[in-house]
């Protein structure tokens, strides 16, 4: 209190010169959400005050107060406000707790859910999702959704994960942004209804032909994990409102901060339609719930025991559900890679990918016996030069009040710590870090292990910012360690990564070991080319999806055979073949009919021949009648018609 009083008329001053409002009283209007709360940002940013739990008061701003200014609230847990004047724009924040977290999220009550999806039900049949304009507009909305609350959401990414700027405009942001754009470019031709051939013997009947139609499902349940809360909530969300459907969503309520945020922007009517877009929030019981209701389709990412669940409730309905679940993703160092760079980018994908809390995150490192030493040499010195000791030994203390560790990150939770510090046990040898682990403040320091088959962090997915080294001394060593200890007892990787030089090793690493997704002398990256699927296979998942491959999935392509030929007539061979009484001759007829096929088949097998015969022959034969190309040079049409036709004699 005694701070802030001191700094009261310095910061009347301050804030006066900012807003060009020197006529206004601000100990009048609003010296308790302004003021005090300015200061008190102030102060937090300066490291002077780390928390102020005083309550402020709102107050109702009016155009007689600020006649030239527009104030307008923004939905970021009821404390923020934006000030505009022209294209001048400033944020205050009331504050309840400078602790960099907020609590206003409310969960959806239970007997509140079967309406919701009845609601979702009905406003699907009404087909108001599937107009092309409509899904065009909210494809629309989600990209200005993001990018007119960019700053917003990279704080909300920060208070939740502890993740810096760059990580949340490289990883979550811009990639909604170019994949709502990318749908919106593609949309009408991925919705075009395309003839497809019709074979003989039904085009007979003519004139008939058959096409194809994409469909929307109807409404769909997403369910969201929390380590990637904007991209995996926006990302199926595109898919499924590009497909026309209507869009049930549950995100993860570990991300508190990002959550509240996603839920109040989803919901609130600017971007989207609240009717084809309905949030559920909640831990469990909420989902449960949910599950227990029939949709049309499901969407989970997450772990693989709750997506057993998921899909034995998906299969009570018998509803397509896609299934992204992770997996321990192996990375093959081979003799032949390149081991600096191989090094750097294992070391970038494992922590700058949110600190290992990606299901596409390198899991453990396989790598070849005779280059061992000379490899975590460099991937020490990767992790030296990209994220020294001193960036994340002595946190800093960031503008929302958070304190953050470099480029490093935070875990989800104090228990997801605890969980990934416990891995590093007494079968396994700590060969880098693991000092600085600050498990009360979520952060856990990157380590590297040296590994084998039987220790325990090799038994479950680390996600965490922990590599695990095995050695093995050849690339059929290798291929053999991931199919004997995995992809035998079901448990495909979702991501490999394979780092070689050599075109021979990478093709038998591809074709030896099974996943959903391959990266080769580089990682992650193949899970952010939209023009790739995303999905697993076995224990890592079941079907994809990601810009043309999630319209498809959340798509129903009905097939429709079109005729209209209407003849009646028993002199129309195909009514005479078609309809009874059947007897041996029409048998005869149709047996020789459907040999037909068959015969075209055979032509087509020898038609690249002839395609190189007859021009072949043809020069051979003006070879030995240069009379021929004489006139052929001269254009000379009637010699070559006389010609013709003496020959023909």
């Amino acid at each position: 209190g005694a701070s802030l009083i001191s700094c009261f008329h310095k910061e009347k001053r301050q804030l006066d010169h900012d807003l060009h409002l020197p006529d206004v009283n601000m100990k009048t209007y609003c010296p308790t959400m302004l003021l005090v709360s300015t200061m008190a940002t102030r102060l937090t940013r300066s490291g002077a005050l780390r928390q102020c739990s005083c309550r402020m008061i709102l107050p109702t701003f009016t155009s007689s107060a600020f006649p030239r200014w527009t104030f307008s609230h923004t939905s970021i847990q009821g404390n923020t406000w934006t000030c505009q004047r022209g294209r001048r724009r400033l944020r205050f924040f009331s504050v309840h707790s400078y602790d960099g977290t907020t609590t206003s999220r409310k969960e959806t009550p239970l007997d509140s859910i079967a309406p919701l999806v009845n609601q979702a039900h009905q406003t699907f049949a009404t087909q108001m999702t599937q107009p092309y304009d409509y899904r065009i507009q909210q494809l629309k909305g989600i990209e200005n959704l993001v990018q007119e609350n960019w700053d917003e959401l990279s704080s909300a990414i920060a208070n939740d994960l502890g993740q810096g700027p760059m990580y949340a405009e490289a990883f979550e942001l811009s990639s909604v942004v170019s994949r709502a754009r990318y749908s919106q470019s593609n949309l009408r031709k991925w919705m075009e209804t395309k003839r497809v051939p019709t074979p003989f013997p039904l085009n007979l009947n003519m004139p008939i032909h058959s096409e194809l139609a994409p469909n929307p499902r109807g409404v769909a349940l997403i369910i969201v994990p929390w380590n990637l809360p904007i991209q995996l909530t926006l990302n199926p969300l595109i898919d499924a409102l590009a497909a026309g459907n209507v869009c049930i969503l549950k995100p993860s309520e570990k991300c508190d901060n990002t959550t509240s945020l996603l839920t109040d922007l989803l919901t609130g009517g600017k971007y989207l339609d609240p009717r084809a877009v309905q949030v559920v929030n909640g831990g469990a019981e909420q989902a449960t719930e949910l599950l227990k209701h029939r949709v049309d389709v499901i969407s989970y990412t997450g772990g693989g025991e709750v997506g057993r669940i998921v899909a034995q409730a998906a299969a009570k309905h018998l509803t397509p559900v896609l299934l992204e679940l992770g997996g321990k993703n192996p990375t093959i160092v081979t003799k032949n890679a390149h081991i600096p760079s191989a090094a750097l980018r294992i070391a970038w994908g494992k922590i700058t990918g949110n600190a290992g809390q990606l299901c596409v995150s390198p899991d453990y490192i396989l790598v070849e016996e005779s280059v061992k030493q000379q490899f975590t040499n460099e991937l020490f010195k990767a992790l030296d030069k990209l994220y020294p000791l001193s960036t994340y030994s002595m946190p800093s203390l960031e503008e929302s009040g958070q304190t953050m560790y470099g480029d490093v990150g935070k875990m989800i939770s104090v228990e997801y710590a605890q969980r990934v510090t416990d891995l590093i046990d007494s079968t396994c040898q700590i060969i880098y870090g693991g000092k600085t682990h600050k498990v009360d403040d979520r952060f856990v320091a990157p380590t590297v292990v040296e590994a084998n088959a039987d220790s325990n962090i090799m038994k479950s997915e680390i996600f965490g910012p922990v590599l695990a080294v095995v050695t093995v001394p050849n690339v059929q060593g290798a291929i053999d360690f991931v199919n004997t200890h995995y992809s035998s007892k079901g448990e495909h990787p979702l991501a490999m990564y394979i780092f070689s030089k050599s075109k021979e090793e990478q093709n038998q690493i591809m074709t030896s070991i099974p996943s959903g997704m391959c990266a080769i002398n580089d990682v992650l990256k193949q899970s952010a080319n939209y023009h790739l699927p995303f999905g697993g296979i076995g224990a890592s998942g079941m079907n994809t999806y990601y810009g043309k491959f999630g319209f498809d999935f959340y798509s129903h392509y009905r097939g429709t055979l079109v005729e209209n030929n209407f003849s009646t007539q028993k002199f129309d061979p195909t009514v005479w073949l078609t309809f009874p009484p059947y007897d041996g001759m029409k048998l005869f007829a149709y047996r020789c009919i459907s040999k037909f096929p068959l015969i075209l088949d055979n032509i087509k097998k020898v038609l690249p021949f002839v395609k190189v015969a007859i021009p072949f022959c043809a020069a051979m034969y003006l070879a030995n009648h240069p009379a021929m190309v004489d006139m052929i040079l001269d254009l000379n049409i009637k010699k070559i018609l006389k010609w013709i036709s003496l020959a023909w004699r």
